[in-house]
């Protein structure tokens, strides 16, 4: 019986990847824990394994600020276990997260390790919006994931100089439409400088997926960024 279950899984993801858009939905994982806001003495990337509903190792060794994905799957309701990463025998070790997700029909989802406000690892969820983009515009989708309180991300566009400045409060998800251009992206909390303006290139008609992660409490926040172009 558990054969059959891990092939019909396989079978599921296997198809769900072969679908046509109109059917799939797709998940990111992203790695937001540094080692040293876990333990003092643990491995700064602090490398982790993912588990897909008891069966499926789908991520092994997924270090610190990296992103996997997508995970194309259908619709449904998944189990994902995240554990340290063991390197002889992936998804073997206890899970610090054990978490279901459910994703719709058509939707596509970041999956965050993060740490909650007493530092237990925790799974943050944040659905992205990849309807199509105008010409000219790029949309940003920026994740709060690095915990209390408040952050403001700046954007500044370097060739008119103009500035786009939002609040954005933890486990939320910011949606911008910026005009395509080069940029900087800064991250501050009130007048503490999280993240040093950043190189960040809007092209025409993008999705810019954008993750804050690491610990405002313990200033170690980290700006990650997939750029998905084409998006018509």
């Amino acid at each position: 019986m558990k054969k059959y279950i891990r092939l019909t899984l396989a079978l599921a993801l296997l198809c769900a990847a072969m679908s046509t858009a109109a059917l799939a939905s797709s998940m990111y994982l992203v790695q937001g824990i540094p080692g040293r806001d876990y333990a003092a003495a643990t491995d700064p990337a602090f490398p982790v394994d993912i588990l897909v509903n008891d069966e499926v190792c789908y991520v092994h060794g997924l270090p610190y600020g990296a992103i996997q994905g997508p995970l194309t799957l259908f619709p449904g309701t998944y189990n994902l276990k995240v554990s340290i990463a063991n390197a002889l025998a992936p998804c073997t070790n206890s899970p610090l997260i054990d978490r279901a997700v459910t994703i719709e029909a058509r939707k596509d989802v970041s999956a965050v390790v993060a740490l909650n406000e007493d530092g237990t690892p925790t799974l943050l969820t944040f659905t992205n919006d990849l309807s199509p983009v105008n010409t000219g515009t790029a949309r940003v989708l920026f994740a709060q994931a690095a915990g209390e309180p408040a952050v403001q991300v700046t954007f500044q566009n370097t060739a008119t100089m103009k500035l786009y400045t939002y609040s954005v409060k933890p486990d939320t998800l910011l949606e911008a439409s910026l005009p395509a251009g080069n940029y900087t992206a800064e991250i501050k909390q009130g007048t503490t400088t999280l993240v040093a303006p950043a190189f960040l290139a809007l092209d025409s008609q993008s999705v810019n997926l954008l993750y804050a992660v690491g610990q405002v409490a313990n200033n170690t926040v980290a700006l990650q960024a997939r750029t998905l172009k084409d998006v018509i």
